[in-house]
This record gives C-alpha cells, structure tokens and sequence, in this order.
C-alpha cells in the first residue's frame, strides 16, 4: 500500500506541474490576442487577415538589377516565370525573365516567383549565352 500511495503522489506532481504549463500558454496566447485586438475586431478578421500583400511591387524584379537579362553578358542560365496572380479580388498576370551565372541562382528565384504565381502558364531555366 506505500508503493501505491507513492506512485499517487508523483503522478498528482506531474498533473500540477503539466496544469502550470497550460495555464501559461493560454494566458500567453490571451495576452497576445488582446493586444491585437485593435488591429482585429471579430474572429473573421484575424482569420481571413492576409499573410503577405501579392501586388506587383512585391513581385521579385530582376529589371534593372544584376540579374536583367538585357545587361547579361557571358553564359549562364535564364529563368522564365509567367502565369497569373491572385491578390483577394484583384488577379493579374505577370512574366518575368532573369539570367543568372548558375543553375542554383536561377532555380533560387524561380523557387521565390512559385511563392507569388497562382496559377502558372511556366516555369523553367534553360541554358543562355549572351
């Protein structure tokens, strides 16, 4: 009868400190959500909030930049990525074109335009020589 009577009494010390714990984190979590609450007024707000904004400044653009396949010069590979983005209500198509001096870097940045493109038409990197 000791040994049950033991037994009891650690697993009622485990229940209280797993009771803590929990408690913490709900309070935590309540807190946090409190302190949102004027950016957030009902549940469907917070749920339906948007992540990240898909407009077309967000996009990643290689105009202009090291990457413009209109400066390339050398070989390398270039990256081609269309098709059509979905912001809420607003949808728009988008097609970009980037050259890069490795096949990692072009797939690198086609893997950041599948992060915006919805629905794409293609994707793809091919050898290039400018």
């Amino acid at each position: 009868m000791v040994r049950h009577s033991s037994t009891r009494a650690r697993t009622a010390g485990k229940f209280g400190s797993m009771c803590k714990v929990s408690f913490v984190a709900i309070a935590t979590f309540a807190l946090v959500a409190c302190q949102s609450q004027s950016q957030f007024q009902t549940p469907s707000d917070l749920l339906f909030a948007p992540t990240f904004s898909k407009t077309r400044q967000n996009l990643p653009y290689t105009r202009n930049t090291p990457y413009d396949c209109r400066t390339f010069t050398g070989s390398g590979w270039k990256g081609i990525a269309s098709g059509t983005v979905y912001d809420f209500s607003d949808r728009y198509q988008t097609s970009q074109a980037g050259c890069f001096k490795t096949q990692q870097q072009c797939l690198a940045w086609l893997s950041a335009m599948r992060s915006f493109i919805d629905v794409p038409r293609f994707i793809r990197c091919n050898p290039h020589t400018a």
